[in-house]
């Protein structure tokens, strides 16, 4: 029984290591590409393009991959996504063509798309059923940690060394990954006799649209929060993601249990009101301290409702089909980023940066309705 109940194994914590690390070598270049396009002669709209590209693609790949996932297994796709993303990166080095980045972003977004889907599943699979809201929150944990502290990384890189550091920064890690998957061993689920190549989950769906709508103010705080700081004076925007960072880390020391023992509506309501909370600050921010609190709000927000939501999604979802409802569940997130970073740049345009904060928290309050109206009144924890 107690082997049924372990969380902590070798193979666990080495998918948590992959993850963090993982997110934080990809997400290093979100504030960066595109200020590197720009450098290059590119135009507004290409740096863009360096978003949303890799976002469309990987969009794509996840889809396939969570099938492929419930039917060669984990380590493989793993393995696969790696790859792409180690090759793609080396190229970085000789692309000093606008066109050439944005061509290797679409095979960044394919390795992205098949990795971070593929660690996913995996976790799902060595998590016991008992311990899904701790387990999965934990995964989560990364995800989170690793977009909080990738842009702290990658300005300071840029600002004390060079373009070519940071990608060898992101290529070390990549292949530390690739070596330390090798090592992964994740049981398979039993094979489903005729089963049919599904593109999504459907009991994931409601998860991953309640994950679309509150990665929406994510995208537009990943992608614009230095222009947002310069547009108020500030130098010190990095402080955000650091009060970010943090508080995902406390959000992990009860969040998980809470969504074990209460149920989730116990943790994704008072996560939905924090992150509220959160970019209400944010749209007012004055100052350096008011950013900081702004991210402690959104964090423990953020670390408590993501996770949660991930788990709920898996829960949902037949023991074969985990790769799938992991898959469906992390384009929600895809689709919530580009929309943040596109959608939310018309309004910057058109008005500035405040207001634009001011208007991604509509996409939180219909978040807090729909998951009120759809799962938060039920009783019974799914």
């Amino acid at each position: 029984m107690e082997n049924k109940t372990r969380l902590w194994t070798k193979d666990y914590v080495f998918l948590l290591l992959g993850s963090v690390l993982l997110y934080i070598g990809f997400m290093v270049f979100m504030p960066t590409l595109p200020a590197r396009i720009i450098e290059l002669g590119g135009t507004q709209m290409e740096a863009s393009l360096a978003v949303g590209l890799f976002s469309i693609v990987a969009l794509l790949m996840r889809a396939i991959a969570g099938s492929w996932n419930d039917k060669f297994g984990p380590k493989v796709l793993i393995i696969v996504g790696f790859l792409i993303l180690i090759l793609t990166t080396v190229n970085f080095y000789w692309s000093t063509a606008v066109a050439a980045l944005l061509i290797l972003r679409l095979f960044h977004g394919a390795g992205w798309g098949i990795g971070t889907t593929s660690i996913a599943t995996g976790v799902s699979k060595l998590v016991p059923p008992s311990r899904t809201g701790e387990g999965i929150g934990f995964y989560g944990l990364t995800t989170a940690l690793g977009m909080s502290l990738a842009p702290i990384i990658a300005i300071l890189i840029m600002n004390y060394f060079s373009f070519d550091v940071l990608v060898t920064f992101s290529l070390v890690l990549m292949v530390f990954i690739l070596i330390l998957m090798t090592q992964v061993k994740i049981p398979k689920s039993e094979k489903i006799v005729h089963q049919k190549m599904k593109l999504f989950e459907k009991k994931a769906l409601l998860p991953a649209g309640l994950c679309l709508l509150m990665a929406i103010p994510l995208g537009g705080i990943q992608t614009f929060m230095m222009v947002y700081g310069t547009e108020l004076g500030i130098s010190t925007t990095w402080i955000y993601f650091i009060g970010q960072a943090i508080m995902v880390l406390v959000s992990r020391l009860f969040a998980g249990r809470l969504y074990d023992t209460k149920g989730h509506s116990f943790v994704i309501i008072p996560g939905a009101l924090s992150m509220i909370i959160g970019i209400l600050i944010l749209s007012f921010a004055t100052g350096a301290i008011s950013l900081f609190i702004a991210s402690l709000f959104f964090g423990l927000g953020y670390g408590m409702s993501q996770p949660a939501l991930q788990a709920l999604a898996v829960d949902r979802a037949a023991p074969h089909n985990k790769g799938t409802a992991n898959g469906t569940f992390l384009s929600g997130m895809d689709i919530g980023m580009a929309v943040g970073s596109f959608g939310l740049s018309i309004v910057a345009t058109y008005y500035n940066y405040a207001i634009m904060y001011r208007t991604a928290i509509i996409a939180l309050v219909v978040f807090f309705a729909v998951y009120w109206f759809t799962l938060g009144r039920k009783v019974k924890n799914s």
